[in-house]
Protein backbone atom coordinates (compact mmCIF):
# COMPACT_ATOMS: atom_id res chain seq x y z
CA UNK A 1 0.00 0.00 0.00
CA UNK A 2 1.18 3.51 -0.81
CA UNK A 3 2.42 5.50 2.17
CA UNK A 4 -0.02 8.14 3.45
CA UNK A 5 2.38 11.01 4.02
CA UNK A 6 -0.09 13.43 2.44
CA UNK A 7 -2.86 12.57 4.90
CA UNK A 8 -4.54 15.60 6.47
CA UNK A 9 -7.14 16.24 9.15
CA UNK A 10 -9.71 18.91 8.33
CA UNK A 11 -13.05 20.08 9.67
CA UNK A 12 -16.35 21.44 8.46
CA UNK A 13 -18.90 23.40 10.45
CA UNK A 14 -22.65 23.06 10.80
CA UNK A 15 -24.34 25.60 13.06
CA UNK A 16 -22.80 24.87 16.50
CA UNK A 17 -20.94 21.71 15.55
CA UNK A 18 -17.50 20.92 14.12
CA UNK A 19 -17.07 17.71 12.10
CA UNK A 20 -13.54 16.35 11.68
CA UNK A 21 -12.42 14.20 8.74
CA UNK A 22 -9.28 12.50 7.49
CA UNK A 23 -8.29 13.00 3.86
CA UNK A 24 -5.91 10.25 2.71
CA UNK A 25 -5.31 9.29 -0.93
CA UNK A 26 -8.40 11.23 -2.09
CA UNK A 27 -10.48 9.20 0.39
CA UNK A 28 -12.48 11.21 2.93
CA UNK A 29 -13.03 9.37 6.24
CA UNK A 30 -15.21 10.71 9.07
CA UNK A 31 -13.40 10.91 12.43
CA UNK A 32 -15.65 12.63 14.99
CA UNK A 33 -17.89 15.61 15.76
CA UNK A 34 -17.90 18.02 18.64
CA UNK A 35 -20.69 20.28 19.82
CA UNK A 36 -18.15 22.81 21.02
CA UNK A 37 -17.81 25.41 18.25
CA UNK A 38 -14.76 27.63 18.29
CA UNK A 39 -13.98 29.91 15.37
CA UNK A 40 -10.18 29.78 15.92
CA UNK A 41 -10.22 25.97 15.91
CA UNK A 42 -12.38 25.93 12.79
CA UNK A 43 -10.06 28.35 11.00
CA UNK A 44 -7.06 26.26 11.97
CA UNK A 45 -8.44 22.99 10.60
CA UNK A 46 -10.68 24.25 7.76
CA UNK A 47 -7.97 23.90 5.09
CA UNK A 48 -6.51 20.75 6.58
CA UNK A 49 -3.51 20.08 8.80
CA UNK A 50 -0.88 17.35 8.34
CA UNK A 51 -0.86 14.50 10.86
CA UNK A 52 2.45 15.65 12.34
CA UNK A 53 0.70 18.85 13.47
CA UNK A 54 -1.47 16.83 15.87
CA UNK A 55 1.56 15.81 17.91
CA UNK A 56 2.68 19.34 18.74
CA UNK A 57 2.06 20.51 22.29
CA UNK A 58 -0.46 23.24 22.91
CA UNK A 59 -1.25 25.18 26.06
CA UNK A 60 -4.83 25.64 24.93
CA UNK A 61 -6.78 22.96 26.78
CA UNK A 62 -9.65 22.67 24.31
CA UNK A 63 -7.31 22.41 21.36
CA UNK A 64 -5.24 19.75 23.12
CA UNK A 65 -8.43 17.75 23.78
CA UNK A 66 -9.35 17.84 20.10
CA UNK A 67 -5.85 16.74 19.10
CA UNK A 68 -5.80 13.80 21.51
CA UNK A 69 -9.27 12.73 20.37
CA UNK A 70 -8.18 12.95 16.72
CA UNK A 71 -5.11 10.80 17.44
CA UNK A 72 -7.29 8.16 19.15
CA UNK A 73 -9.70 8.09 16.22
CA UNK A 74 -6.84 7.98 13.69
CA UNK A 75 -5.40 4.86 15.33
CA UNK A 76 -8.85 3.24 15.06
CA UNK A 77 -9.23 4.31 11.40
CA UNK A 78 -5.73 3.05 10.67
CA UNK A 79 -6.70 -0.46 11.78
CA UNK A 80 -10.18 -0.39 10.26
CA UNK A 81 -9.10 0.78 6.78
CA UNK A 82 -5.63 -0.88 6.77
CA UNK A 83 -3.85 2.44 6.36
CA UNK A 84 -0.27 3.18 7.40
CA UNK A 85 -0.70 6.64 8.92
CA UNK A 86 1.88 6.76 11.70
CA UNK A 87 5.65 6.34 11.38
CA UNK A 88 5.68 3.35 13.70
CA UNK A 89 3.07 1.55 11.60
CA UNK A 90 4.86 2.42 8.36
CA UNK A 91 8.18 1.06 9.67
CA UNK A 92 6.54 -2.13 10.94
CA UNK A 93 4.86 -2.71 7.58
CA UNK A 94 8.32 -2.71 5.93
CA UNK A 95 9.32 -5.72 8.01
CA UNK A 96 6.12 -7.65 7.22
CA UNK A 97 6.73 -7.63 3.44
Amino acid sequence: MRKNVNAKVFCTQEQDRLNFYLMANTQEIYLFSTNYHSQPIYQEYANGRPLEYLFRNSRKCRQQNIRSRAIRMLSYVEKEYSLALFRKTRSQSKFKS
